[in-house]
């Protein structure tokens, strides 16, 4: 009687065990799906704008020409490749003899010469007749082409040019890279006996 009721009590225990040991185990962490581990992370910021600065016409620089009378030295900027032209073979944005720098005859000029395109370029002073060569050559006048006359200077390098405007006369200022100054990359200089300041003209007409 006694090992009947023993055994009733172990039976009735073993249900209540097994609940207690279910109770205490941890339950497992269910797998996050790809949609949710997405939306559980955090939105990346968007981009910041880029605002592209306005670039200025390259006309405006063309047209500006330093001049000190006491040392009668002329000093001009030459911009190869300009923007906003219709070429990108031009220089300060004219091409095929648009334009003309006149200087006075014994002058020195200081001509200092930006690339501003991609490609390479280059300037050198050279007879104004044709047919135009090709590529760079001897200088019409001492010392008057930039470094890299024929292989071309890189994208933002620059280059002074300083020479006598002797004798008088007109002459091309084109760029030595081959095929460019055939492509309309030149414009005029003009030694000129009777002018007493520089100029430019563009078109026809004085600049300035």
């Amino acid at each position: 009687m006694v090992r009947s009721t023993l055994t009733l009590l172990a039976l009735a225990a073993t249900p209540l065990a097994a609940q207690a040991r279910a109770a205490a185990t941890p339950k497992a962490k269910a797998k996050a799906t790809p949609a949710a581990a997405a939306a559980a992370t955090p939105a990346a910021a968007p981009a910041a704008a880029t605002t592209l600065a306005a670039t200025s016409p390259p006309q405006a620089t063309a047209t500006t020409v330093g001049w000190d009378p006491a040392t009668k030295t002329v000093k001009y900027q030459l911009i190869g490749g300009a923007p906003a032209a219709k070429s990108p073979f031009n220089f300060n944005g004219y091409t095929d003899g648009e334009l003309t720098l006149t200087v006075p005859l014994g002058s020195t000029v200081v001509m200092t010469f930006i690339n501003e395109d991609g490609v390479p370029h280059s300037a050198e002073v050279i007879a104004d007749k044709d047919p135009m060569p090709n590529m760079a050559g001897n200088p019409a006048l001492q010392r008057a082409y930039t470094i890299k006359a024929m292989e071309g200077m890189n994208q933002g390098e620059k280059d002074v040019m300083r020479f006598k405007a002797d004798p008088v006369g007109t002459y091309r200022i084109f760029c030595g890279v081959p095929g460019h100054g055939l492509s309309g990359m030149w414009v005029r200089l003009a030694v000129s006996a009777t002018a007493t300041e520089p100029s430019v003209q563009t078109g026809g007409k004085k600049a300035g």
